[in-house]
């Protein structure tokens, strides 16, 4: 529930904002009215006496002026409740007929006061005034007058709705706007509420959705979307630990071993170097580990972001390829490339980390399936988004194990005595995500097919390229490449292959012929 300092919180003053705006916009539109139709009102006023003092002087004009004095005098007699002022005087200002006195000859239109017209001063509503004019006729001149008690009864009628119809307003508005503000304020102490409750160390907590799909749903959304990345970053960083911990028991322990053995039972100088080089071997092992991690923490955060520049997704493909066949070649293994020659798929990435990232999958591929295995690449367009996929023939991963792999340093081999450190597929999954695409895992009757998805952002575009020969060069980490320093692609790759096989697309592209 609320607490009761809600008029301290910013939805009640946006609220209390809106409705003093929504008064005064109510309060403008009445303005409008009350002058608009006072205005009107007094132009009726005006033609009326312009009519009557007209019809007036008619009969001055053609029955002479004891005739208009006649009619002046019963007219005057005639208004009983003295909303209409007449005055007959002569040329030398003598009082001749009407129902007022001794008002001075002006030009143009004047307002009357009632208390200042004697004989009607004490008769009628003592609020009233006219709108009073002179006209000259044959012997005189002519006042007729009429009072603007319709204006005045008409502005207190828009007075009155005003009150009753702003009070009305503003109780409308105040209700629905403390309403509003109240489920704002009940989602916004969610948000408080679940983030506390993260922040004391419930990870799994999640701001609940209202379903109504509106602004402040976007932004649970948004934010539980950040509270499921830094459940798995935690999970992940809690798995390393563990994993860490078993990954360098044995080299570390082997590392002793070898220290020990040189220190002890080194009878020669040259018994002495095969253990100092083992013990070599074992630390760039340990430290290869490391820099595997730093890499994909690197990647995650982001920090190649600013390399990122447009290129041909298919040409990074074809010269993996390149590279690949020749080591295929070697285990007896057939790498098949579907992807046309002719065609560019462009999206904006890092060239490298792509190379990376399907070198680790035809690497993985080729580390965990058996001699004479099928590989395949393929690049295909569909739905909006461009697919990458690479396939194999071998054993394949389990289904229920298809999450678990892309977890840092998890190896499907629990006993952890091949070579590797389960790295391969974080990587793989670590660039993707950098590049907005999506990894999927499916099986391939028999094998494994991984699909890289690309974002529909990057457009495909199919153009002819000049000339067949490409300079392939191998990424750092290859088999085909020299090693490279501790730390760089070569390290990840040959350390962080070995997540149960790679990937991917349909058995039937074996009929396709090998790059």
């Amino acid at each position: 529930m609320i607490t009761n300092d809600l008029l301290k919180r910013t939805p009640v003053r946006l609220a209390a904002t809106f409705t003093a705006l929504f008064a005064l916009t109510v309060i403008a539109l009445v303005a409008v009215l009350y002058l608009v139709i006072s205005a009107d009102l007094a132009s009726n006023i005006r033609q009326h006496v312009e009519e009557t003092s007209n019809a007036l002087a008619a009969i001055d004009d053609e029955q002479g002026f004891e005739a208009l004095a006649a009619v002046v005098e019963n007219e005057a007699r005639s208004v009983r409740d003295f909303s209409t002022i007449f005055l007959l005087r002569r040329s030398d200002g003598t009082f001749r007929a009407g129902n007022v006195k001794n008002v001075a000859v002006f030009k143009g239109w004047s307002v009357l006061d009632r208390a200042w017209l004697p004989m009607v001063a004490d008769q009628g509503d003592p609020n009233d005034s006219f709108y009073a004019i002179w006209k000259p006729v044959s012997e005189g001149n002519l006042l007729v007058g009429w009072s603007d008690r319709q204006i005045r009864e008409v502005r207190r009628t828009l007075l009155h709705g005003l009150g009753w119809g702003l009070a009305a307003t503003l109780l409308i508005a105040i209700g629905s706007a403390v309403l509003l503000a109240r489920r704002a304020q009940e989602k916004i102490e969610m948000f408080a509420s679940t983030l506390s409750r993260v922040s004391a160390g419930d990870i799994r907590r999640r701001v609940p959705l209202s379903g109504s799909n509106d602004d402040l749903d976007e932004v649970a959304e948004q934010i539980n979307a950040t509270l499921a990345h830094l459940q798995r970053l935690i999970e992940n960083v809690n798995q390393s630990s563990s994993d860490i911990a078993h990954d360098l028991k044995k080299p570390i322990g082997r590392l002793r071993r070898r220290l020990e053995e040189a220190l002890c039972r080194a009878d020669s100088v040259a018994d002495f170097k095969v253990c100092v080089d083992e013990a070599l071997n074992e630390v760039d092992s340990i430290v290869d580990t490391f820099e595997a991690l730093l890499r994909i923490t690197q990647i995650e955060a982001g920090a190649r972001k600013e390399r990122f520049r447009d290129v041909d997704l298919a040409s990074i493909l074809l010269d993996v390829a390149d590279i690949y066949e020749p080591v295929a070649e070697e285990k007896n293994d057939h790498l098949i490339c579907s992807i046309n020659g002719a065609s560019r798929v462009r999206v904006h990435g890092d060239q490298e980390l792509l190379t990376q990232l399907f070198a680790n999958l035809i690497e993985n591929a080729m580390r965990h399936s058996p001699k004479g295995t099928r590989i395949g690449i393929d690049l295909t367009s569909a739905g909006g988004r461009h697919l990458a996929v690479v396939w194999d023939s071998g054993p394949g991963i389990p289904e229920t194990e298809r999450e678990n792999v892309f977890r840092r340093l998890y190896r499907l081999e629990r006993a952890r005595s091949t070579q590797g450190s389960g790295l391969g597929l974080s990587l793989v999954a670590a660039i993707a995500e950098l590049h907005g695409a999506s990894v999927e895992l499916h099986d391939n009757h028999p094998g494994l097919r991984v699909v890289i998805s690309f974002p529909a952002s990057n457009r495909l575009a199919y153009t002819t390229k000049k000339g067949a020969a490409r300079g392939a060069t191998a990424p750092s980490g290859s088999p085909a490449s020299s090693n490279a320093g501790v730390g760089g692609t070569a390290d990840v790759t040959s350390n962080g292959s070995d997540d149960g096989g790679a990937a991917t697309s349909n058995a039937g592209a074996a009929s396709n012929a090998p790059c």
